[in-house]
């Protein structure tokens, strides 16, 4: 096990855990499964007996320990199982960062070669066509066709003020194409100075990086950099949460980042959007990457206290302890079924609110929370937070 994927504070967090089991109490895989080499407490017990094995005082006198295939193939299982939602570092009495820390040991994972081989198959999809959906990177601009009236430049500038930065599952996936479509409509009709990449924009690197793979994501980075660089853009607005945090974490760039939620609420600010009073109970689920990932939990509140008419109803769980809806982490296309799992959890606490409507500021939440509640048959509405914005707008 090659210890140099943590950082010698990741190292002393290792350390740390004191087997106490708080996190136990928030993991929504362990409420699913209930067992114990699931869970974060039982995923770093398992860390720390690969350590002691490899570099501990007896390795020192005997030398290493080979790991066992056995036991490296089951605890990949159970790293993998897991929507990196970050709950259990954010209520962990000794603070670790548990979502970074699943992160390195899925690279350490990767290096030894006990990782899921369904992820081997989206890693060439994303190398090769650069983005999650085996489809022509052309394609990428697909859900302009559904809208009336396009201007001449479809969006695409040769120069912009802003760049649009859409991601793949708004892009590729129809049941999400309504996120920018309203989008887009909402700059456009504030005079905003935005273009969008096209096929020049590539899968922003999270899925590479969230399975292990942060070496090949790479290439992406400086890509997409390049591309927004070559717009003269100063600015990037994004409605995915995962590209918002990656490109926050991993780009290191001195462009100025803004999730969707945080530049509609400037616009409402500076009075470039006003709302018409229309009556509606709703509630709000907020993405892991967005809230706990990324720390924005007033942007979309705000908002929806800004619309008037709009009734706002907080979730049993809502901001920092809101429950992972399932589709974060590659979990559904690792194991689909405890994917679903998790959305039906959530979508019983959506209709305990009694809203009309779930909004969202994340295209998998919505995609998620829709497809599960379709399969319940579940009449469960669901919209991204531009399309509430839209529909309001004077």
């Amino acid at each position: 096990m090659d210890l140099s994927k943590f950082s010698p504070k990741q190292l002393l967090e290792i350390d740390a855990c004191t087997r106490c089991g708080e996190c136990l109490r928030f993991c929504p895989i362990y409420s699913q499964k209930g067992e114990e080499g699931i869970n974060p407490r039982g995923k770093i017990q398992a860390i720390k007996k690969f350590i002691r094995a490899q570099y501990g005082l007896l390795a020192k006198l005997f030398g290493p320990r080979k790991l066992s295939e056995e036991d490296l193939k089951k605890f990949s299982e159970m790293v993998y199982r897991c929507t990196l939602c970050g709950e259990c570092g954010l209520q962990c009495p000794v603070s670790i960062d548990s979502r970074s820390l699943w992160l390195g040991l899925k690279e350490v994972l990767v290096d030894l070669g006990h990782y899921p081989q369904e992820l081997e198959s989206m890693k060439r999809n994303v190398l090769k066509d650069h983005n999650i959906s085996r489809q022509d990177n052309a394609q990428r601009m697909d859900w302009l066709e559904s809208i009336a009236g396009l201007p001449d430049h479809r969006y695409h500038k040769e120069r912009a003020e802003v760049v649009y930065f859409i991601g793949c599952v708004a892009a590729y996936f129809p049941m999400a194409h309504k996120i920018p479509q309203s989008f887009v409509r909402i700059l456009e009709r504030t005079g905003v100075d935005f273009t969008l990449l096209g096929g020049e924009e590539w899968c922003c690197g999270f899925p590479l990086i969230g399975a292990g793979f942060r070496k090949e994501a790479q290439e992406l980075i400086r890509h997409n950099i390049e591309g927004v660089k070559a717009k003269g853009a100063r600015s990037i607005i994004f409605s995915c949460p995962s590209c918002y945090h990656t490109w926050h974490e991993d780009y290191h760039t001195d462009l100025k980042l803004f999730d969707s939620t945080q530049f509609i609420l400037n616009l409402i600010r500076e009075g470039k959007i006003q709302f018409e009073e229309k009556k509606i109970r709703v509630t709000y689920h907020d993405p892991c990457d967005l809230g706990r990932a990324s720390g924005i939990y007033e942007a979309p509140r705000a908002i929806l206290r800004s619309m008037p008419g709009v009734e706002f109803i907080e979730l049993a769980n809502h901001g920092e302890r809101c429950k992972c809806c399932g589709g974060g982490g590659l979990l559904e296309m690792i194991d689909p079924e405890l994917s679903a799992a998790l959305a039906r959890e959530k979508i019983k606490e959506i209709q305990a609110t009694g809203a009309e409507l779930v909004i969202t500021s994340c295209q998998q939440c919505v995609r998620t929370i829709l497809s599960t509640a379709r399969r319940m048959k579940i009449p469960l509405k669901t919209s991204y937070i531009t399309e509430l914005v839209l529909k309001h707008m004077r």
